[in-house]
């Protein structure tokens, strides 16, 4: 691994572009402004510098089936007619590095849609295809001739049922799905498959893309034997029905892990080395996560999307010191480790992200309806206060909550009617951004509620949530300590809304404290005397302290 990459430190902003912004210009438009396209994206980088940013993550815009929302690919390197062409890339390229913005793209390889050719012809068994996919046999057939899955594997979500498994009635055989069964997917133990993915990767960096995101990452691969994950014991009792298992066989994978070490491998070929952001969410329980813990601290990959502060506010402190702290040993799993180390004790390989396409919204998620403009400053500049890489979704900078997703859908201009698939919590976190209080005409419009929070109405108050993420920013960039890896040290303030942390060089010597008071009351707070400083810190609602030590 290269002694430090840009992006360890960097700040990115999630582009999600079916709802990011539209506008005219591209020799390829069906839709006429329903959907947001390339030429939006461009449209809003000096938008974007004015924030502060160092790279854009450009969500999936290439030719996609439909229930997968772009994360289920037909082909690898075909942009999707309603996004624009490859000319409009090119461009947005070359407009966002003219002011300094690295570019890096979603690489979706765990999986891709049904109506890839390739599953076409991998279900026909035909030629080298026959394998590009993880099929397998049934285990046998149930009282009614039903054939049985075989294995236990759980696919994360799926709209047809909790099995990663789904018969092919044609090929006669089942393949496996990490999610919907419309998105099987790639057999990634076989190295066919890893050198055509190789391929379309080398296609996107030579194009001029800066890194990738890798969605799915700890997806990648799985046991070649197909076992089945064991099941957690509970009061003597181990079973099926709803029984937590031990993901040991299914996902995090070594030759996953191999086959990213492959691609990094790719990208240090170039001059300029590409990066790679790899999502490995935490999500899996303790078993599952094991090996995900040690992969990611042997791993070449630049950083990490991890998924670790997708909880509340008063989960907070835990996510964060799952990554960077080291864990006690598991009793009941087998390994000679006195203690687990910690995945990134100084954030290098951690990117931090409160919000995504696929989550809901951290204004909604802690503070609920009646989120304040002070309690929002307040997450950003905790945010970035943390060692590492972070992530900014879009419109978290305007303070967007949640809306009801009903209100946001808008029929008369979906062509391709895809309000009519969406309906869950973090569908309403895809809404267009209010640009104007007049909101868009796209196909998931703001409510009147967000274009209150319009870009144009938050650029002409000062104390507006959009100039305070400018702030934010400017305050991480311009602070030695919190712009480079480092330590973080929380401090027990017995109140998870109080939220107080040590920040220090890779040294220990130069050292910050930080606290945060999200309470509506004042708050007090003891800075311990191992830090050669023993008082009590009184802070105001919704404020944050600094104290140098």
């Amino acid at each position: 691994m290269l002694e430090k990459s840009w992006i360890q430190t960097a700040i990115i902003y999630q582009i999600y572009p079916l709802s990011f912004n539209y506008a005219k210009g591209s020799a390829s438009d069906p839709y006429n402004g329903a959907y947001g396209n390339l030429k939006g994206i461009i449209e809003k980088v000096h938008y974007i510098k004015s924030l502060g940013i160092d790279a854009i993550w450009i969500s999936p815009f290439l030719k996609w089936n439909r229930n997968g929302f772009g994360y289920d690919i037909i082909n690898y390197e075909e942009i999707a007619p309603m996004y624009g062409t490859i000319e409009d890339l090119k461009e947005l390229i070359d407009t966002y590095h003219s002011v300094g913005i690295k570019v890096l793209t979603d690489q979706v390889i765990n999986h891709c849609s049904m109506q890839h050719p390739w599953f076409s012809k991998s279900i026909k068994k035909n030629g080298r295809f026959t394998d590009f996919f993880v099929w397998a046999n049934a285990k046998g057939h149930d009282e009614n001739g039903k054939p049985i899955p075989p294995n236990n594997w759980p696919s994360t979500w799926d709209s047809s049922g909790n099995s990663a498994w789904t018969w092919n009635e044609e090929r006669q055989q089942f393949y496996m799905h990490s999610f919907d069964y419309t998105m099987p997917n790639l057999n990634i133990n076989n190295i066919e498959v890893q050198n055509e993915l190789l391929k379309i990767s080398k296609y996107w960096f030579d194009l001029g893309i800066d890194g990738f995101r890798l969605d799915g990452a700890c997806h990648y691969g799985c046991d070649p034997e197909l076992r089945d994950n064991p099941y957690i014991e509970n009061n003597g009792y181990s079973g099926e029905n709803g029984r937590e298992q031990k993901r040991i066989y299914d996902i995090n994978q070594e030759n996953g892990f191999n086959f990213i070490e492959r691609i990094k491998k790719l990208a240090y070929s170039y001059k300029e080395p590409k990066v790679l952001l790899s999502e490995y969410v935490f999500d899996k329980g303790y078993y599952g996560n094991l090996n995900g813990r040690k992969y990611i601290r042997k791993s070449a990959c630049d950083t990490f999307y991890t998924g670790a502060i997708r909880g509340t506010l008063e989960e907070f402190r835990s996510g964060v010191e799952e990554m960077l702290k080291e864990q006690p040993p598991n009793k009941d799993y087998n390994t000679n480790d006195k203690k687990e180390l910690a995945i990134s004790k100084d954030g290098s390989k951690i990117n931090w992200a409160l919000s995504n396409h696929d989550l809901e919204r951290v204004a909604s998620r802690w503070f609920g309806r009646n989120a304040t403009t002070e309690q929002l400053k307040l997450t950003m500049k905790m945010l970035l206060a943390l060692p590492g890489s972070i992530c900014i979704y879009q419109g978290e900078e305007l303070g967007l909550s949640n809306p009801e997703i009903n209100k946001v859908k808008n029929p008369s201009n979906d062509p391709l009617n895809l309000s009519s698939i969406v309906g869950m919590p973090w569908d309403a976190a895809r809404t267009s951004i209010p640009w104007s209080e007049n909101g868009t005409n796209l196909w998931l419009k703001p409510t009147s509620e967000q274009c209150q929070l319009a870009v144009s109405l938050q650029e002409m108050h000062i104390d507006s949530m959009l100039n305070a993420t400018r702030e934010a920013i400017k305050w991480r960039k311009n602070n030695p300590l919190l712009n480079h890896v480092g330590f973080l040290d929380f401090i027990e303030t017995r109140n998870p809304k109080v939220v107080a942390f040590i920040r220090s060089d890779k040294e220990r010597k130069r050292k910050i404290a930080l606290i945060f008071n999200f309470l509506d009351e004042k708050a007090e707070v003891e800075i311990p005397h191992q830090v050669n400083v023993n008082k009590i810190i009184e802070i105001n609602p919704y404020q944050m302290k600094q104290i140098s030590l």
